[in-house]
């Protein structure tokens, strides 16, 4: 059973306003996805990366991992249109080199660089026990419910609201089967963990996650980064 880190790196980052895309952005003179790959490099629970990435960067990736001592990776596969069919994508590839349906795929986004081990060997522990796992942390607000963004007839507590962060981890198989019954069903799910809860891949099992696993979307991400950077 070999454990895989599958890191998405499909976004353009429109929301960062910058012409590089956010996970190549560089904090404090290292690329964001590079120090996201490092985690798992050093990662003794892990036993090989994949990537699947932005059309037009695959070679420029391949060679700042080998620059950086990547040996873990092993493809950088190109990405879809959308983060499922980009999965899709890495999935088939997997299958196609000889990877088992039993295989550990913890799907990680790029631009989550302060992964911690822990995080990393929970997911793994709890899939292989439970049969998935989804990295959350517990909400520390309470939550409104509106449909359109005016008004609000209904609330949320924050004992029950969990927000969600990556990995989210399944086995191969399960993976290739809800990605093949959402294709047949015409489902498109922005995330894996809603794929599988729309097409009832339940209950998915929670692990926890860390507050400091935060994901660079906005401008003011990168300052929070640099922040994290100077006080580890």
């Amino acid at each position: 059973m070999k454990k895989i880190a599958f890191v998405t790196a499909g976004g353009s980052g429109d929301r960062m306003h910058k012409d590089t895309p956010k996970q190549f952005l560089e904090l404090q003179g290292i690329p964001v996805i590079i120090r996201t790959l490092l985690r798992f490099e050093q990662s003794s629970d892990i036993d090989v990366i994949i990537v699947v990435c932005l059309h037009g960067w695959v070679d420029k990736l391949k060679s700042m991992a080998e620059s950086y001592g990547i040996s873990k990776l092993e493809a950088v596969v190109e990405g879809g249109i959308n983060s499922q069919e980009s999965i899709s994508n890495g999935i088939e590839y997997l299958l196609s080199k000889g990877y088992g349906f039993d295989d550990i795929v913890l799907v990680h986004e790029s631009v989550r660089p302060f992964i911690s081990e822990k995080i990393i060997s929970d997911n793994i522990d709890t899939c292989i026990n439970k049969g998935n796992a989804v990295t959350v942390i517990r909400g520390n607000e309470s939550y409104l419910y509106s449909e359109d963004g005016i008004s609000s007839e209904k609330h949320f507590l924050r004992e029950s609201m969990f927000m969600v962060q990556t990995p989210q981890t399944f086995r191969l198989g399960q993976i290739r089967k809800a990605i093949n019954e959402a294709q047949k069903k015409g489902i498109v799910s922005q995330s894996l963990y809603i794929l599988m809860s729309q097409l009832k891949y339940t209950p998915l099992y929670m692990v926890d996650g860390d507050r400091f696993n935060i994901k660079l979307t906005y401008p003011e991400d990168l300052r929070i980064f640099e922040m994290l950077m100077s006080i580890r």
